[in-house]
């Protein structure tokens, strides 16, 4: 009984995650077609069946929110998701939440409440044992503490991310390359540039793995260390491959405040004031549309610095005392200390980790064993099931296989005697052939012969009765000859028929020298086309007995024979240039010949002549 509800509770699974798949994917469109998103999440709604469903609905709904700026709404949706979605089939979607939730009250200057939701995302992760955003909330933690100036602890959380990462052997490349940066930007403002560029060419050492659109921070961040370094021509290089790469992904309003926020400081330390009042009047348009408060910030120190190098003290205390405003709302007290209880929380949540962990390495155990237990007995089912299946696949396999070899004897056996009632049918009609042609032919020789006993003729009529009758015999031989070659095969290709015709033909020249005699076969006729042997003797006896009148009769000076392709058979055409047919011409005595000859092999035969126009003989 156990084992038919774990089955059942397998197919439920299957089909509530083939559901969730589908619904992540129709959703998806919203990253591709923001205007089209209302409708999408419209379509979906009608959809939804459970309350996983709605989880990824609001999920959604929730990076709709997001990618038009309206950070409110995102967070109730984003939280609303994390309440609904199901963690067992989207636990990425969870984590996500958490991801997007830490980053928007960072951006806000939030970074009690970031520190909150990177911690839910953290415990989370060691929940459902996902490594890579584990590593992803901790390097969150450490872009947190550079915010916030805290650097060492920046640089500690970044190399906690590094360090799970490297041990994971299904590690996202992308992960790796932001928690670099995170110890990266930790150190460059820590004031130790070499070691951020250490961390920084890192990522540029692993680009052949990465897109280099989902790193363009690094270039930037280089040339920010550069700058420090006062290394103002190599850093300007390297912030303006960032700023080209962000204008290609579609103008990312944080990335270009970053960019213009650096070549100002670039333009006036090298002196070019009016340079840097433009890129500082960029920064500050695309600070506004990023509503970072890191960004604010970092703008209005460096609107500080501008105004101090050019000797305009006035407003730059203006922009230190707005910037060091700023300041004092991001480290108010009770800020500090809420942070404070969270580091606390993350140690005591680890030591009460590690020891769970050994008190459920003793549980493990016992259920590693019962669910040993559980898939032996299971895989003995699936075993005595696959057993019973296999043996009627074969019993049934070897039933059929037999009736097959039954019926293809049987057919074997119906073609043989098919095949010998054909060859039978073609042998009966070549020797009435022989018994009419040949037959008469001997008769007229032994008539001819013993008629010249009871004639008196000179000696030169003798010697001419003698060679006609000689010729005749000789004629006769031939005929015997292809009527054998005929009869000794099954059937004849194409090929051995224009053997036969060729011979025919040179004999002919041999008695006609002037005549033209030509053999056409059409281009698209198979030599190998097989014709059976009536269909061969009977072809080659009409072109024989039309050749014969041609040169006898029709005083022709040219004969072509061709052998065309038809729609789906082989025809025959005869034609010269002779007298053509009259009702005196004897050369008509063949025709009747020929006519039973094609009706023999089921074809029919039509002459078109006129007179001293030639004639022409077709069989189709």
């Amino acid at each position: 009984m156990r084992i038919i509800f774990l089955f059942l509770l397998s197919f439920i699974s299957i089909d509530s995650f083939s559901q969730n798949k589908e619904l992540k994917k129709e959703l998806g469109r919203i990253y591709s077609n923001l205007d089209s998103a209302d409708n999408y999440l419209k379509e979906a709604q009608r959809k939804l069946k459970s309350k996983a469903d709605s989880g990824i609905y609001f999920y959604f709904v929730a990076e709709k929110f997001n990618l038009q700026g309206k950070n409110m709404e995102a967070k109730r949706a984003f939280s609303k998701s994390i309440e609904f979605i199901d963690p067992s089939l989207n636990p990425e979607l969870i984590s996500l939440a958490y991801i997007r939730l830490t980053r928007i009250d960072q951006a806000a200057g939030q970074f009690d409440l970031a520190l909150n939701h990177a911690q839910d995302g953290i415990d989370f992760s060691l929940v459902s044992a996902d490594s890579n955003n584990l590593a992803y909330h901790l390097l969150d933690i450490a872009v947190i503490h550079h915010d916030m100036e805290d650097y060492s602890k920046g640089v500690e959380y970044g190399k906690r991310a590094i360090e799970i990462l490297d041990k994971y052997s299904k590690a996202n490349p992308i992960y790796r390359a932001f928690a670099l940066n995170s110890i990266a930007i930790n150190f460059d403002d820590w004031s130790k540039p070499d070691s951020a560029l250490f961390y920084h060419f890192k990522i540029i050492d692993d680009m052949e793995n990465l897109d280099s659109m989902r790193v363009i921070f690094t270039f930037n961040n280089i040339g920010n260390t550069l700058i420090k370094q006062e290394r103002y021509d190599e850093a300007k290089k390297w912030i303006e491959i960032a700023l080209k790469l962000n204008q290609k992904d579609g103008y990312p309003a944080y990335g270009l405040a970053t960019n213009y926020t650096n070549l100002a400081n670039i333009a006036y330390n090298l002196g070019n004031y009016s340079g840097a009042r433009s890129l500082m009047d960029s920064a500050a348009y695309y600070v506004a549309l990023s509503g970072s408060t890191e960004k604010k910030r970092d703008y209005l120190f460096e609107e500080y610095r501008f105004h101090k190098a050019k000797g305009d003290l006035p407003k730059a205390m203006g922009f230190l005392e707005q910037y060091s405003a700023l300041k004092d709302t991001i480290f108010q007290e009770e800020r500090l200390m809420a942070m404070s209880e969270m580091e606390a929380r993350y140690e005591v949540e680890q030591k009460e980790r590690a020891l769970a962990e050994s008190r459920a390495a003793l549980a493990e155990n016992e259920l590693l064993v019962e669910n040993r237990n559980n898939q032996l007995l299971m895989l003995l089912v699936f075993l005595l099931l696959s057993l019973g299946i296999g043996f009627f696949i074969y019993y049934r396999q070897k039933t059929k296989n037999r009736h097959l070899r039954q019926e293809a004897k049987l057919q074997a056996i119906y073609a043989e005697q098919e095949t010998q009632k054909r060859l039978k049918t073609q042998r009966d009609e070549i020797a009435l052939d022989l018994h009419d042609n040949i037959g008469s032919q001997l008769t007229f020789i032994v008539s001819s012969l013993n008629n010249l006993k009871f004639v008196e003729l000179s000696k030169e009529k003798m010697a001419q009765k003698i060679d006609q009758i000689s010729g005749f015999t000789v004629e006769t031989v031939n005929e015997l000859r292809d009527t054998i070659w005929a009869m000794n095969k099954d059937s004849m290709t194409i090929e051995d028929l224009r053997g036969r015709v060729s011979n025919l033909i040179a004999k002919a020249k041999e008695s006609c020298p002037d005549t033209d005699f030509e053999l056409i076969i059409d281009e698209n006729v198979d030599a190998g086309h097989r014709l059976n042997s009536l269909e061969g003797v009977n072809f080659y006896r009409i072109i024989q007995e039309a050749l014969n009148n041609s040169i006898k009769y029709a005083q022709a000076s040219k004969v072509q024979i061709q052998i065309i392709q038809g729609m789906d058979k082989v025809r025959l055409v005869v034609k010269d240039n002779g007298s053509g047919i009259s009702e005196t011409n004897p050369f008509g005595n063949g025709l009747g010949t020929m006519k039973t000859r094609a009706s023999r092999i089921g074809r029919s035969m039509k002459v078109n002549t006129a007179p001293d126009k030639g004639t022409e003989i077709m069989i189709d």
